[in-house]
């Protein structure tokens, strides 16, 4: 029981991080002029939803 309580909570934090990361990116990615590299935020937005389905899965 508690290493389902933890995973949830571990989950959750990561899914949170992500999904800020990726905005941060994404705000970084909209003020840049020219040519750009995507690959971050495309990692970190699927892994964002990764982690947000493995926050609902330990519910």
């Amino acid at each position: 029981m508690i290493a389902h309580t933890l995973a949830l909570y571990l989950s959750l934090f990561m899914a949170i991080f992500l999904f800020s990361f990726a905005y941060i990116e994404g705000i970084k990615i909209a003020n840049t002029e020219g040519k750009v590299y995507g690959g971050t935020f495309i990692f970190t937005v699927m892994m964002a939803f990764v982690f947000s389905n493995l926050a609902y899965t330990f519910k």
